[in-house]
């Protein structure tokens, strides 16, 4: 079954984006400030798929005090505030006949990389979190994103080869679709999930059920 959505409700913190997409609703949303999240449902009647796509990356501090601060800041933007999102927006995708949540995590959540440290630190936590929400949620699609370097604001003047972000977004549209749940969606990626995604995969459906053995 393919996605169609008739309205995509997207979210900013400060200014609008450039689209001229009629079906794309502006909504203002800071995902850390939890009034902004709380207020998030009071224009939007109904909600098939949440994407949590907001990141931001600070480079590992030589000082231990600001870089705990700065794993303070990365973990509320990257596992908190999604979280909060997710419960605010609950009762509707509760009534949606196919509800999706799209956490857009990173291939650093298995790895830490150099100079990245609590970036890579509150991306493996939001990877067990959305492992977490398929346990709760098992009604809801819950699909964790691991993309490698990608060409974005983040990423400029970085050495390494980046994806295209549009190329990326296809793979993630159409695996979405295809009812996967952990998505890899450009070469560095894959080359990721070749060493570990079936492992993982395998991993979490053994600890899924430890309980219950």
């Amino acid at each position: 079954m393919q996605y169609s959505p008739k309205i995509i409700y997207a979210g900013y913190r400060e200014h609008r984006g450039d689209s001229e997409d009629d079906r794309v609703q502006w909504v203002s949303l800071d995902i850390q400030h939890h009034p902004s999240i709380e207020r998030i449902t009071d224009n939007i009647p109904a909600l098939d798929v949440v994407i949590n796509n907001a990141g931001y990356l600070i480079p590992t501090a030589a000082d231990p005090a600001e870089e705990l601060g700065n794993l303070k800041v990365m973990m509320d933007l990257h596992l908190y505030g999604p979280l909060r999102l997710i419960n605010t927006v609950l009762p509707l995708l509760q009534r949606s006949p196919r509800p999706a949540i799209i956490n857009m995590i990173s291939m650093a959540a298995f790895a830490s990389v150099a100079g990245c440290e609590a970036y890579c630190t509150s991306k493996a936590a939001l990877h067990t979190a959305t492992q977490g929400l398929r346990l709760k949620h098992k009604h809801i699609q819950c699909v964790g994103v691991y993309p490698g370097p990608t060409a974005t604001d983040m990423t400029a003047g970085s050495p390494v080869a980046l994806a295209d972000p549009w190329v990326s977004a296809a793979n993630i549209v159409a695996a979405v679709e295809a009812g996967q749940t952990s998505v890899f969606p450009d070469t560095a990626a894959q080359a990721v999930e070749a060493l570990i995604g079936d492992p993982v995969r395998e991993l979490e459906a053994r600890f899924g059920g430890l309980l219950s053995e």
